[in-house]
């Protein structure tokens, strides 16, 4: 599979990432790397990765002065137009950029998932996440689904910890398992049912 894993823009995609999509987006690829896939990510030029590296800017806007590090969000929006022009095209692309790419998946030709990271209970977070409902969400905490219920919840995958630790590579083995079978769903445009065992809450991982 050729997947596209579009970064936060904030922080780089590293193991050390401060936050947990650029940690997230580091441990995947490379664990999808070891299960056969061809993975490009869009990122930062600093961040370190195990796969294809596209860096859409020279820095995470983390480095930079406030008023520059509004335009993460924008830089997301352009990863992913980068994305649709890539031939071949991928067989699957997964954002992990928060909201601002949502308008730009509705409208994908390819087959397309999000992880959403941040709680979505606050009432702007909720509107704008029913505005595009039926986008296909990956959750971190099952509290999210619990704020949200109605939205396009694949499974509940809970990110990597910032630590290695015993069972560390367990854990990213089963966290790779866990997505590249959503991929598949969503390739193969299998519909939501939320009774099917196969969607597994991936707790523990």
């Amino acid at each position: 599979m050729h997947i596209a894993q579009i970064g936060p823009f904030y922080e780089a995609v590293t193991r050390r990432s401060e936050g947990p999509e650029g940690r997230m987006i580091a441990s995947l690829t490379e664990e999808l790397l070891r299960r056969g896939h061809d993975v490009t990510v869009f990122a930062s030029g600093d961040s370190h990765t195990a796969g294809r590296l596209i860096p859409v800017a020279p820095f995470a806007m983390r480095a930079y002065p406030m008023p520059k590090r509004h335009l993460a969000d924008a830089l997301a929006m352009l990863a992913l137009e980068k994305a649709f022009a890539m031939a071949p095209a991928f067989d699957m692309i997964h954002v992990h950029a928060g909201s601002a790419a949502f308008p730009l998946m509705r409208r994908s030709a390819i087959p397309i998932v999000a992880t959403i990271y941040g709680p979505v209970d606050a009432p702007e977070v909720l509107r704008l996440h029913r505005e595009f409902r039926e986008l296909v969400l990956i959750a971190t905490s099952t509290e999210q689904v619990q704020q949200a219920p109605d939205l396009n919840w694949q499974a509940v995958i809970p990110p990597e910890s910032s630590g290695g630790g015993v069972g560390h590579e367990d854990r990213s083995a089963r966290i790779a398992k866990a997505y590249e079978s959503v991929y598949e769903w969503r390739i193969l445009r299998r519909p939501v049912d939320r009774q099917d065992p196969a969607l597994a809450l991936c707790h523990g991982v």
